[in-house]
């Protein structure tokens, strides 16, 4: 196998590496730019409170002690956004039309319009209570212990491993492209690479299940408590198929580096003929000897007693 047949080994990890970089930055930059519908609508978990403004222990709830960002008040009763869709950075909110289904269902809200996003920030996490600024005896009906317990888990924990965990598989990923160059040449460069797709493998697996279990079982624990208050949460389709994607690529392409570090060489193998002439004998052929052997001459059977004969071998006579 030649430099080509090694060429063609390493694309194809190589491409798929790649492919799963790009999967990763489209989950970072979900939920980043409000002018953009289509990063905006990238997202782990969504707040549809478009039902909450019919609510009336909502709605009925003073101004005072509930605060918006966008300052939304009328009447003295508070006027929440339709949804809040979190990022891994921050969310976005704004107005749309209503999802309908379960949690699991993946709902993607339609013809949403987004009025803003967050500014950027490591390690961030979502507290309704802060961004919808309930206080007092009604926030405390709302956020039940159960969930205050995962909000804290969620913040102390989650969020924190989440972001590192994000940050770590990028940069492996990219460094595993780099190394992955050397891998057009060697075998050894290929096991360097191996080497790097299972440090990014970890990191990217680890980031892809914490991300999803702590947004399934927060939507979950957000569900059971708001529910009676006409605010539903959802995962985002776009998000986890991202995500997942990325891990397909990444979990792909490693086993292609490890068959390129054992398989394809790049040397091409030389006929033998080309390392020294070799004369092939055809069997079943006569051949001339030249020595001492050729000196020696059978005697004569042609006279045989006396008297003159042929050579008979096997002829005796009386």
């Amino acid at each position: 196998m030649g430099k080509a047949g090694r060429f063609a080994c390493v694309f194809v990890p190589m491409v798929l590496t790649i492919l799963s970089l790009v999967f990763q930055i489209m989950v970072g930059l979900g939920g980043t730019n409000a002018k953009n519908s289509y990063l905006s609508n990238i997202y782990f978990l969504q707040a549809n409170a478009t039902t909450a403004a019919h609510n009336s222990s909502l709605i009925n709830f003073p101004a005072n002690n509930m605060t918006d960002p966008a300052g939304k008040t009328a009447n003295g009763k508070i006027i929440l956004e339709n949804f809040y869709a979190i990022g891994l950075w921050g969310y976005c909110a704004g107005s749309g039309a209503n999802t309908t289904g379960s949690l699991l269902a993946l709902g993607q809200t339609t013809a949403q319009s987004v009025d803003f996003c967050t500014a950027k920030q490591l390690h961030f996490w979502f507290d309704p209570r802060t961004v919808w600024g309930f206080t007092g005896s009604f926030a405390n009906e709302m956020f039940t212990s159960d969930l205050n317990n995962a909000l804290n888990y969620y913040e102390q924990t989650a969020s924190k491993w989440i972001s590192t965990l994000f940050i770590l598989a990028v940069v492996s990923t990219a460094v595993e492209i780099l190394v992955g160059i050397g891998g057009l040449f060697s075998r050894l460069g290929s096991l360097f690479t191996t080497l790097a797709s299972l440090v990014t493998g970890i990191f990217l697996w680890s980031f892809t299940i914490l991300a999803t279990v702590t947004y399934v079982g927060l939507g979950s624990a957000f569900n059971v408590a708001l529910k009676n208050y006409g605010i539903t949460f959802y995962l985002g389709r776009t998000m986890f198929i991202y995500m997942w994607l990325a891990v397909a690529c990444s979990l792909v392409s490693g086993i292609f580096w490890a068959f390129s570090s054992c398989c394809c060489s790049g040397r091409s193998r030389e006929p033998a003929f080309n390392k020294g002439t070799m004369a092939e004998r055809t069997p079943y052929t006569y051949e001339s000897i030249d020595g001492p052997a050729a000196q020696y001459h059978a005697p004569a059977m042609n006279n045989v007693g006396g008297r003159p004969t042929a050579y008979e071998p096997f002829r005796h006579g009386n």
